[in-house]
């Protein structure tokens, strides 16, 4: 059975189930509510795809997101929240790009469940955002479509066994496009969701021992083959996270995962992990709120044997290090997918006011392995395995309760990985939001 019929079996029998055993109690908050935000961004960035001073790749746009929600509680352990999304791109450079309003679509759309039957179960049903930890590997269901949604069409269950533990399992599937939901103003072609249709089960451990917070996790994930990408895989990832307080002020975060499973008709077997080490300055020093120390290694495709050794990010294709750098793995590996990937970073996260923060971090980047064979890729490769040099800074602002925004620069300096040639970059992001 396929999991969309699987999905959509297990929305029916906990409807029903729902209406017919959850407790008859008032809600404590209002039984409609309705949410609407509005965000704007400015994005302009050059050579960060070609690294190639003399390419005509100068991109600069704005992008206008718009989401109008409805959250229905009739009673307090069950709830309904539906939300429709719509984003579209005025294109400044080049101008060859077409402007239109896109498509409208169903960003949320899921029932949940809370205390099923007396217990320590919540059920989620239907589609809905999913993040676990840091993100590192399950936070953004459907990549291609940037960050104007992260969905996923899944079941999901959190067991609470007490007040330090806790399990997370879902069910996921996402097709190539939206074709589960009606879409209005689709475009033609349809708006890619992931290169590959794809299938995946998830087992999310949360707990701690003492001030030791750990996590511990199992997914799986099974993609289609298609015509543009005729490789089909299924990846089994095993991996661990903890937060370990050392002295005073001062904590550890690492989190490691090793990789099985297929790569079409070989094995496959990687791993991949981080740390960072934070350090809350004393109140007593101006600005400076915390001083950070991180590592970052995703093992890459060693082409001289026969097995794939690359790291999947599996649902972390996601700007989680740098807003820019996904742009630059477009013609190695494909948008944000981080593979062959090693990083050692400083940083700091400051305080100014209250409601104006910022946090700017400096990585210098490398990588495990050789780049890809590929016609995209071989132009740009280097002999070495240095990526660069990466500058990445944020400033965030609140200018009230509904609106706030931020302002995004990031500098990067090719290393010898890429061709003596290549040329570094500057990319800038200005974005306000207003939320009700």
């Amino acid at each position: 059975m396929k999991i969309n019929v699987i999905i959509f079996v297990g929305m029916i029998v906990l409807c029903s189930a729902a209406w017919g055993f959850a407790a008859n109690e008032k809600s404590d908050t209002p039984a409609l509510k309705w949410s609407v935000s509005e965000r704007t961004r400015l994005t302009t960035f050059d050579n960060s795809i070609n690294l190639d001073d003399g390419a005509a790749d100068t991109f600069t746009f704005t992008r206008h997101l718009t989401s109008l929600g409805l959250a229905w509680t009739p009673r307090k352990d069950l709830s309904f929240v539906v939300k429709l999304t719509n984003e579209f791109r005025s294109w400044l450079s080049p101008k060859n790009r077409p402007n239109n309003l896109g498509e409208i679509f169903f960003d949320q759309l899921y029932l949940k469940w809370k205390g099923v039957a007396g217990t320590g179960l919540n059920l989620t049903v239907g589609r809905q955002n999913i993040m676990l930890g840091e993100g590192f590997v399950c936070l953004d269901g459907q990549p291609l479509t940037g960050s104007r949604s992260a969905y996923f069409n899944a079941v999901r269950a959190d067991y609470a066994f007490n007040s330090k533990h806790k399990l997370t399992a879902f069910v996921s599937a996402l097709p190539r496009t939206d074709t589960w939901l009606p879409v209005i103003n689709e475009p033609d072609p349809a708006q890619l969701l992931e290169e590959q249709a794809n299938t995946g089960i998830g087992l999310y451990y949360q707990g701690s021992i003492g001030k030791v917070g750990l996590q511990a996790y199992y997914f799986r994930k099974d993609t289609e083959a298609n015509e543009a990408a005729p490789v089909e895989s299924g990846i089994n990832t095993l991996g661990v996270r903890a937060v370990l307080p050392l002295v005073d002020r001062l904590a550890l975060t690492a989190e490691a995962a090793l990789q099985n499973g297929s790569f079409g008709d070989v094995d496959r077997g990687a791993y991949g992990g981080y740390f960072h080490l934070d350090w809350k300055v004393a109140e007593s020093v101006p600005v400076v709120r915390v001083l950070t120390l991180g590592g970052i290694l995703l093992s890459g495709d060693d082409t001289a044997t026969a097995d794939y050794e690359g790291w999947d990010p599996l649902w972390s294709r996601w700007p989680k290090w740098s807003e820019s750098y996904i742009y630059t793995l477009i013609r190695e590996v494909g948008i944000a997918r981080w593979t062959n990937f090693s990083a050692l970073y400083f940083g700091l996260n400051a305080v100014f006011t209250k409601d104006f923060k910022a946090r700017v971090h400096y990585y210098i980047l490398g990588a495990p392995q050789d780049g890809p064979n590929t016609p995209a890729f071989t132009a740009l490769a280097g002999e070495g395995h240095r990526r660069g040099g990466l500058l990445v800074s944020r400033f965030d602002y609140v200018i009230n309760t509904h609106l706030s925004g931020h302002f995004v620069w990031e500098h990067f300096e090719p290393g010898n990985y890429y061709a003596d040639t290549a040329d570094g970059y500057n990319w800038f992001r200005f974005e306000l939001m207003i939320r009700y």
